[in-house]
C-alpha cells in the first residue's frame, strides 16, 4: 500500500498536483529542484510505501530534558489516502533524510556539496568504525560507492519506502483515513466511496 497525506481543503475527487514552485515550501524547494533533475518533474507529490508512519498523519512526540513528554501540534484537518499500485520515482527515506539537509542549504553546487558532506562525515567516524563500532548504513553505502551517481543509483533512488509522482488521482484510493465524522461527511459529499473511508484518529507516535 502507498500512503499520501494532505489537508482536507486540498482534497478533491479528482487528480491533484503539487503546489507550484512559487507556492512550495521555501526551505525545501532547493532540494525539490535537485530531485527534479533526476526524476524529471518539480515539485513532487510524495507517497510512503508500506509505512504510514512517515506520512505526517500521526501526532509526533518528543522528550525534553526533564523527560516530560511533549507533543507537536496535530493536523486535525489532515486526511491520508492509501493506494494499491503507484508507479513513481523511488527514493529511500533514510538516505534522503541525510541528503536533504545539504540540498536545502545549497542551491548552486549541490552535487559537490553532497560529496564534501558525505566525505567529511565519513572521515569523522571511520576511526570509530574501524575500532569495532558499526558504521552507519548511509555512510557504509557511500564508502562502497565509486562516485555520487553510483551512490544515487544503488542506494538512494531505490524502491524501498517512498516514491514521488507528478500528479495523483485521489479517486483511485482504496483506503481513506480521516479523524472524525465531520471529515468523513465532507469526503462522502465529494464523491469518495463510504466503504473506503475509515476514522482513525491516532493520537501518538514516538520518534
Amino acid at each position: 500500500m502507498f500512503y499520501h497525506c494532505r489537508e482536507l481543503k486540498y482534497v478533491k475527487y479528482d487528480k491533484v498536483y503539487p503546489p507550484s514552485e512559487e507556492k512550495a515550501d521555501d526551505f525545501l524547494i532547493s532540494a525539490y529542484k535537485w530531485l527534479g533533475k533526476h526524476c524529471g518533474f518539480c515539485p513532487q507529490i510524495w507517497l510512503s510505501r508500506s509505512r504510514s508512519s512517515i506520512t505526517g498523519y500521526r501526532t509526533r512526540s518528543y522528550t525534553v530534558k526533564n523527560r516530560k513528554r511533549r507533543f507537536l501540534p496535530k493536523h486535525d484537518d489532515i486526511v491520508m489516502f492509501g493506494f494499491e499500485n503507484v508507479k513513481g520515482f523511488p527514493i529511500d527515506y533514510e538516505h534522503w533524510e541525510w541528503l536533504i539537509n545539504v540540498l536545502c542549504n545549497e542551491s548552486k553546487n549541490q552535487d559537490k556539496a553532497l560529496i564534501n558532506y558525505l566525505d567529511e562525515i565519513l572521515l569523522d567516524v571511520i576511526e570509530d568504525a574501524e575500532a569495532g563500532e558499526e558504521l552507519n548504513g548511509v555512510l557504509l553505502n557511500w564508502k562502497r560507492s565509486t562516485d555520487l551517481n553510483d551512490f544515487l543509483k544503488r542506494f538512494v533512488f531505490v524502491e524501498n519506502d517512498q516514491v514521488v509522482v507528478p500528479s495523483l488521482n485521489l479517486k483511485s484510493a482504496k483506503q481513506i483515513f480521516c479523524r472524525n465524522e465531520k471529515q468523513k461527511k465532507k469526503l462522502r459529499k465529494m464523491g469518495f466511496i463510504e466503504d473506503r473511508i475509515r476514522i482513525k484518529n491516532i493520537k501518538r507516535w514516538d520518534w
